[in-house]
């Protein structure tokens, strides 16, 4: 057992030497320095060095009423608390003294995720930080790590969708999961998880749980919203996948397809809008619609055929305010939520009107 903690301890800090001593301690505690350089065949100088730099860790206290002093190793679990707060404190005051020094983090990249620690912190800062929708794709194992996060995000509002391979329930969210966890030849985990269409992090994750095979974290909001799309298609597919082998009916399963599209929906990204459109009537059907989208595309300035009109963000925004329909695209140019009623009342209120992007 010995051999097995030395590593440990000395991922902690602890020199070869304090590692001999603190264990030699948790097998004989109340020993003097000179019992213990005794018991290890050490010099009693060194013992001594090594005693006074456990004890600045926090590792070791000593008895000074007795004499000689004698010393006793504190706990595992009460030496990481103690060191856990210290890190705590220490982080609080660093983080403090930075807030004017730290830039927010670059707009777009990829970056390569190097630890599991990483991972994990980097998809629990995403969760935090999502504000409508949050999607994963992930086995047991990285689930249960992520689970207190889903729980938060799913009590704020946030929309939680979750694909894993093994029984799963999570209070707010919603799971697809199998009854009985399902074999997997792969050597690992797997873990996805992409919020709000802008941001997604994908690992694979060792068969031990230590450590990762590959890992990236995405800040591109085209490369991210694919993902996402992919994320969301996948969840329909095995959802109707399941509804079909049930032999449920075909309006059933459209009506939870288009449950799962609308919870999955997020508002559109600005810089990602065209910044025109055009209103059309969809009584002609759709392939009217798009021949009139399409001669708009090639019609002169002045020209626009008869039976569409060019619209612009804001104007898309008044029309679904004054029709109570819901609409999924916000633009720096919709900043005002509030007009007069009268400027809504202007615009052409016609049940039927279809509202299509001109690229």
């Amino acid at each position: 057992m010995k051999e097995r903690m030395r590593p440990l301890l000395g991922s902690l800090g602890f020199s070869g030497l304090e590692i001999d001593v603190y264990l030699a301690l948790l097998e004989q505690p109340n020993a003097s320095g000179y019992q213990v350089a005794q018991k290890l065949g050490k010099l009693v100088g060194s013992t001594y060095k090594a005693l006074d730099s456990l004890r600045a860790k926090g590792a070791v206290v000593a008895n000074e009423t007795a004499r000689p002093t004698t010393f006793v190793a504190l706990s595992i679990s009460e030496y990481m608390d103690a060191r856990r707060r210290d890190l705590e404190d220490l982080q609080a005051r660093i983080e403090r003294e930075m807030e004017d020094m730290a830039a927010q983090p670059a707009h777009g990249g990829i970056f390569e995720l190097d630890s599991i620690a990483q991972v994990y912190e980097r998809c629990r800062n995403l969760l935090r930080g999502a504000a409508d929708v949050a999607l994963l794709n992930t086995d047991a194992r990285p689930l249960e790590e992520l689970r207190s996060e889903l729980v938060a995000a799913a009590d704020r509002g946030v929309r939680v969708l979750v694909k894993t391979r093994a029984p799963a329930r999570i209070p707010g969210c919603g799971v697809m999961a199998p009854e009985k966890a399902t074999a997997d030849a792969q050597s690992g985990d797997e873990l996805g998880v992409a919020v709000d269409y802008r941001e997604y992090v994908q690992a694979f994750i060792k068969s031990d749980g230590s450590g990762v095979e590959e890992a990236i974290w995405v800040r591109q909001p085209r490369l991210a919203r694919q993902v996402c799309y992919l994320f969301q298609s996948d969840f329909t597919l095995t959802k109707v996948r399941a509804m079909v082998q049930a032999g449920k009916e075909v309006k059933e399963i459209g009506r939870e397809m288009t449950r799962l599209t609308r919870m999955a929906e997020v508002p559109a990204l600005p810089e990602l809008l065209p910044q025109e459109w055009v209103l059309t009537d969809a009584r002609k059907g759709i392939q009217k619609r798009r021949k009139a989208l399409a001669a708009s595309a090639q019609a002169e300035p002045g020209q626009m055929p008869s039976q569409i009109r060019k619209v612009t963000l804001r104007e898309i925004e008044y029309i679904m305010v004054a029709t109570s329909r819901t609409v999924v695209v916000e633009s720096a140019e919709l900043a005002e939520p509030k007009q007069p009623p009268d400027k809504i009342k202007q615009l052409p209120l016609d049940p039927d009107a279809y509202i299509e992007p001109l690229y």
